[in-house]
């Protein structure tokens, strides 16, 4: 909550040379002094008082169980901090045991002096919320935190510099201006003084859903195995398998095959997501082929593939016998209406990392899956972070709203100005005003605590 003062150790856990404890909020300086004291006598013995003013580096010490132990304490003054509140860092050496001490004294009758314990991404969150970082640099600020290799930091360095902010916002702009045009024209008649011409606002389209895909391709992909993409048949019952392993009626289901058009992301365990495809159909139209050149245009920001056959009619798409992404395994669905599942071929089973990534499961009655669910959460997510994936999610319902738009165009204007004002909505959420508050849990929730 917003006017608290948090507290949480900002440096990794565990022994080291140097531990950090930071303070955010107006009683910063009024907490930091429960257990803080400068060394010098020409020190204001308060960090409130003179020092209430200036950035500072005082040298002094904590007392922790009685005891002085070397310290020094960082100051921040509001606005000009990382959080854009009072911050104040405690340097301490880094012994786990001190430093649970010092917080426990720092929390001491917190809920009496207004100071808790942050949560996860909490500075971070503040950073945002009092105008210090946009949502695109916090995403950067968490790639430069979990940066493999010099590429990685450049980028995530970019990011904080607000290059994609830049791209996000203009691509925001020329939406809103198609928009405009097009609801504009809704008011008149052709012919009619103020009538706009289909193209004005139509033919921007195209290359705008261009670069928001070229944006898309520029963003990073999860750590390998937490993103799984889901490939089958329609009506293989993929849908039914991402609701019944997540929990949630997230996806539409029917009877018919083709419902799934867009790629859905669902985490379905902590760090572990699932991508409901398309799935490939024997006599597709032209709708159906976009949604498959979509899959296959997407298909890369995948870790692996989670191969779902229909027990009852098991067939493997060429897709996943062509794709270069390895199989994570196979699942058999509908496995209540058959005795047993069907044999596998050679080329199918020669895919597979290991024998025991068959799996047996019925949504219906619920077999099979919670040994499905455990493997994933085992093999599939192995600790990424997704830095990136909130905004990518945002970003890819924007540009499906667009395509669709485009191929609304031609039947009625009405349904091509909801794609777009859906389209809208969804970029709120990375460069707007405002944000949707589960854009906002997504990202700040995978920071840790102290971030």
């Amino acid at each position: 909550m917003i006017g608290d003062t948090i507290v949480a150790l900002a440096t990794p856990s565990g022994p080291g040379a140097r531990a950090v404890l930071r303070l955010s909020g107006p009683q910063a300086f009024a907490a930091a002094v429960r257990c803080f004291a400068s060394n010098s006598p020409h020190d204001s013995p308060e960090l409130p008082g003179e020092l209430a003013h200036a950035r500072a580096q005082v040298e002094g010490h904590v007392h922790v169980v009685g005891r002085r132990v070397p310290a020094m304490a960082l100051t921040m003054i509001a606005p000009r901090s990382f959080t854009g509140e009072d911050v104040v860092e405690l340097h301490v050496p880094g012994s786990p045991v001190l430093v649970r001490l010092l917080q426990d004294e720092l929390l001491r009758d917190g809920e009496a002096h207004g100071i808790r314990e942050a949560l996860p991404g909490e500075f971070t969150a503040r950073a945002c919320e009092n105008g210090r970082l946009n949502l695109a640099q916090a995403e950067g600020l968490l790639m430069l935190l979990h940066a493999q290799d010099q590429q990685q930091a450049l980028g995530a360095v970019q990011w904080l510099q607000g290059g994609l902010t830049k791209a996000v916002q203009g691509a925001r702009i020329e939406l809103q201006d198609a928009l405009a045009l097009l609801e504009v024209g809704l008011d008149f008649d052709d012919g009619d003084t103020g009538a706009v011409p289909e193209e004005l606002w139509l033919t921007p389209l195209q290359p705008l859903a261009e670069r928001m895909d070229a944006l898309l391709q520029s963003l990073p992909t999860a750590a390998p195995g937490g993103e799984v993409l889901l490939v089958g048949r329609a009506n293989a019952g993929k849908s039914s398998l991402v609701n019944a392993l997540s929990g949630q009626q997230t996806l539409l289901v029917a009877d018919h095959a083709g419902t799934t058009r867009d790629l859905l992301r669902v985490e379905v365990a902590p760090s572990v997501y699932l991508w409901d495809a398309p799935g490939d159909l024997a006599s597709p139209t032209a709708a159906d082929d976009a949604a498959l050149a979509l899959r296959e245009r997407l298909s890369g920001r995948a870790a692996g593939l989670l191969v779902v056959l229909d027990a009852s009619d098991p067939h493997v798409p060429q897709m996943a016998l062509s794709s270069p992404l390895p199989w994570f395994g196979i699942v058999f669905t509908k496995c209540d209406l058959v005795e047993s599942a069907p044999a596998l071929t050679e080329a199918a089973l020669a895919r597979l990392p290991a024998a025991d990534r068959i799996f047996v499961t019925s949504s219906t009655a619920g077999t099979g899956l919670s040994r499905l669910k455990d493997c994933l959460r085992r093999s599939a997510g192995s600790s990424t972070v997704d830095a990136g994936g909130p905004l990518r999610t945002a970003l890819q319902t924007a540009a499906d709203a667009v395509r669709r738009a485009i191929d609304a165009a031609a039947l009625a204007p009405e349904l091509a100005a909801a794609e777009l004002q859906a389209g809208l909505r969804a970029m709120d959420g990375i460069a707007g005003e405002h944000s949707p508050e589960q854009l906002l849990d997504r990202i700040y929730g995978r920071f840790c605590l102290g971030k």
